[in-house]
């Protein structure tokens, strides 16, 4: 597990997504089949404005008897990788592991074309991009973006209102 204190987020592919570890008020969730190309890039923009600095963090590998598999992301296809840091996280007293791997200083374009290239198909990593502001987490089914301000989400939510998910705000459970 990987702390992203910005957010108060462990970002641990064995525990729930991030999106079920922030308040709802914190969060919003797009169903990926349902974004236009257009709608995501304007997402996107909207989130990542060229001014700020966006990280990665991603699976790379996993540790199975002290022997490193690799988890065939096809990032570096999309994303030219660059800045590149390791942690290496063990599961107790066993040799297994994750390691997660960070990417520093990314372009808006780079998130764009990388779900845009999960949309169409590309078995995607367990990978969040994020800022200081921002995370976005994406996944064949759905693009989350947290905020750790709630300001930035109801945003979001007002600009469109008719094209993300509810089904998990309180309203509808």
């Amino acid at each position: 597990m990987v702390k992203l204190k910005d957010f108060n987020i462990d970002f641990d592919c064995t525990q729930v997504t991030p999106f079920f570890q922030v308040h709802e008020d914190n969060r919003i969730r797009f169903d990926i089949e349902k974004l236009s190309s257009v709608n995501l890039q304007l997402i996107i923009n909207q989130i990542f404005n060229g001014n700020k600095d966006i990280n990665a963090i991603f699976v790379s590998e996993y540790i199975f008897n002290k022997k490193r598999k690799s988890a065939k992301t096809k990032i570096g296809q999309i994303i030219h990788l660059k800045n590149w840091k390791e942690d290496v996280v063990l599961e107790g007293d066993t040799n297994d592991g994750v390691i997660y791997a960070s990417i520093k200083n990314l372009d808006p374009l780079d998130v764009y074309n990388y779900c845009f290239n999960v949309k169409k198909g590309l078995t995607g990593a367990y990978i969040s991009f994020y800022s200081n502001e921002y995370l976005l987490y994406v996944s064949s089914d759905v693009i989350d973006i947290i905020s750790n301000d709630s300001t930035n989400i109801n945003k979001l939510k007002g600009n469109y209102k008719n094209l993300y998910d509810t089904y998990y705000e309180i309203s509808n459970e």
